[in-house]
């Protein structure tokens, strides 16, 4: 996989599903946000998302909350939901994101930023 840099600063990494030859039945996704970047804030339709800290310290925004986010930490948003994530930390943050598709609608993506 290509370096991909989504949303302002995340870099999604690469999974490797070791038992699929097709897609997974609930996708999840790598991603880190360098020192000083930004996740920018985004909203989607047709998903939720879970964000699990697996490494790093941030501040996660989800709708008008704010959030001091380490290891261990979880960030679950709506479909229409604007939410962002900072690194705040000199290391690198890392997440999983694990998608829920909700509904019929059509899953999309809007910067906000």
């Amino acid at each position: 996989m290509d370096k991909q840099i989504l949303h302002g600063g995340a870099q999604r990494l690469a999974v490797r599903w070791v038992n699929l030859d097709g897609d997974p039945p609930t996708p999840v996704s790598r991603y880190q946000v360098a020192p000083g970047e930004v996740c920018s804030r985004h909203v989607h339709t047709g998903k939720i998302e879970t964000w699990l800290i697996v490494a790093g310290r941030g501040v996660a925004e989800v709708g008008a909350r704010r959030f001091e986010v380490a290891v261990g930490d979880a960030i679950v948003t709506f479909p229409g939901e604007p939410h962002r994530l900072a690194n705040a930390g000199d290391t690198v943050l890392e997440f999983v994101n694990i998608v829920a598709r909700t509904g019929d609608a059509p899953v999309s993506t809007r910067e906000l930023e």
